[in-house]
């Protein structure tokens, strides 16, 4: 019963991250990147405090554990966040969702390099693939096969990288720090980071109310804030404590198949042969990374 409930949390998160993409396109379209922040972290800090009142949680920590939250907030939310919602600006919610696949191949990636994890040549097959078919959509766009979206795949790229390095720093912290604290914490910070840059940067209260009045743009600000930042954490967090950490792990593929199609048929975003054919690379490099994972396992 639990793996059954555990299993749903897992295609829950990944549902929501799927679609996260295209209600950031959405909300871009009303209003600029900072407010869309502001709003987003508001929306999640609400959520928090509602979760806190419905269960109440010891959230003390001591100078030394709070630092290293702080550490890891600076990679995500915070640059994770920016870098994302910038690159959406500049590219498309099909291509962003394509390169996202790396993710499981980067944090992996990562893990060697800092966390001396072991890895195996298959592993390192995957990790190139999955680079190799980025680098292939891109050069594809150069030759002028699609839009050309450099800017805007290299900032998705920086958050994939920023997400990563949070993972694996949370690895570590999460072993001395209980994860929903984690969680509440990072989610506070980014709050306080976001609405504090947007009200720095000359914003009016009057704008940043006023925004909130148009239902579209309300309904994915809600659905940012409150499902695909705050629900996410605690879905995932769930998840990881029930089933293993690559069982999870494969249902990233989910949240990049929804991204895509909500690119192509809702957006109605174009898309050429040579999407299918760096997908199909990217995917195959992140199966060979989980792959030799299952093995060991």
């Amino acid at each position: 019963m639990k793996e059954n409930k555990a299993i749903f949390s897992a295609f829950g998160f990944s549902l929501i991250i799927g679609l996260s993409f295209m209600f950031v396109k959405i909300s871009i379209s009303y209003e600029d990147q900072l407010l869309i922040l502001a709003h987003r972290f508001t929306f999640a800090f609400i959520g928090i405090l509602i979760f806190i009142i419905i269960k109440p949680i010891n959230l003390k920590i001591n100078l030394k554990e709070f630092f290293l939250v702080f550490i890891i907030s600076l990679f995500y939310p915070v640059m994770f966040f920016s870098s994302q919602i910038l690159g959406l600006s500049q590219t498309t919610v099909t291509e962003a969702g394509i390169i996202q696949a790396i993710a499981p191949a980067i944090t992996v990636l990562l893990g060697v390099i800092f966390l001396k994890e072991s890895v195996r040549k298959v592993q390192l097959l995957g990790i190139f693939l999955s680079i190799l078919g980025v680098i292939f959509l891109q050069r594809m766009n150069e030759y002028g096969m699609g839009q050309l979206h450099l800017i805007g795949n290299i900032l998705i790229i920086v958050s994939i990288f920023a997400t990563a390095i949070w993972q694996v720093l949370s690895r570590y912290i999460t072993q001395k720090i209980a994860p929903i604290k984690v969680t509440i914490y990072i989610m506070t910070i980014g709050f306080i980071f976001f609405n504090a840059a947007y009200f720095f940067k000359d914003g009016s209260f009057y704008d940043y109310t006023q925004s909130l009045i148009q239902i579209h743009y309300l309904i994915a600000i809600i659905f940012l804030g409150v499902l695909s930042t705050f629900g996410t954490s605690l879905l995932s967090i769930y998840a990881v404590s029930k089933l293993p950490v690559i069982q999870v792990t494969v249902f990233n593929n989910v949240a990049t198949l929804i991204t895509i199609l909500t690119g192509i048929l809702i957006l109605r975003e174009p898309f050429y042969y040579y999407h299918i054919i760096g997908a199909i690379i990217i995917i195959l490099g992140v199966i060979l990374v989980n792959k030799q994972k299952t093995n060991e396992k």
